[in-house]
């Protein structure tokens, strides 16, 4: 399968609706320590980045399409909040280890890199993360079945983290079915 331009995707408004922040994120930020540093991995428009920056957090993004920083950047500046965002690939985290206490990333997968992002949580920092199980394809468009996730494949992948949450499944979120697996870790 060929990979998506993401510049061309964010230009014509494939994501448009994607402004509120994902739940997960919503009903866990607040086991976060209030005004830590928090990184999101393949941030797109920002909008979680955006939600805990209002919330006082120091955010962090990385993403590697110029478009979604961008417009990242343009709604962070109208509302008045600071983010801080690399323009760089995910296979090359550009961050140092112990930096976060946060680090979240949403349907996106990379199973390289995974002992790195644990990595980069100070002890007792949070990982939330959501992503695809291979078994969406059968609810919509056809997604590169290399960056899904098998059955219980991604409670595995997070060495030297306490499991706070698992879950994988299928929910309903707008309206549409999404089969996902979802995980919230804390660094030991």
């Amino acid at each position: 399968m060929e990979r998506p331009d993401w510049d061309t995707r964010y230009r014509e408004g494939f994501y448009d609706g994607a402004v509120q922040p994902h739940k997960l994120l919503t009903e866990w930020c607040s086991n976060l320590p209030p005004g830590g540093r928090v990184v999101d991995i393949a941030m797109g428009n920002g909008r979680d980045l955006l939600f805990l920056a209002e919330k006082g957090f120091a955010c962090y993004g990385l993403e590697r399409s110029q478009e979604a920083l961008r417009i990242a950047g343009h709604t962070a500046h109208d509302r008045r909040l600071f983010l801080s965002v690399v323009k760089g690939d995910a296979l090359h985290l550009p961050f140092k280890e112990d930096s976060f206490d946060g680090l979240f990333v949403f349907y996106f997968l990379e199973r390289k890199i995974m002992a790195d992002l644990v990595g980069l949580l100070r002890p007792g920092g949070i990982l939330i993360y959501e992503t695809f199980l291979k078994k969406q394809n059968a609810f919509d468009r056809q997604r590169n079945p290399e960056y899904l996730l098998d059955d219980a494949e991604l409670i595995g992948l997070f060495q030297g983290l306490e499991i706070v949450l698992y879950e994988e499944g299928i929910f309903r979120y707008d309206g549409k079915q999404r089969a996902v697996a979802r995980y919230v870790g804390r660094k030991r």
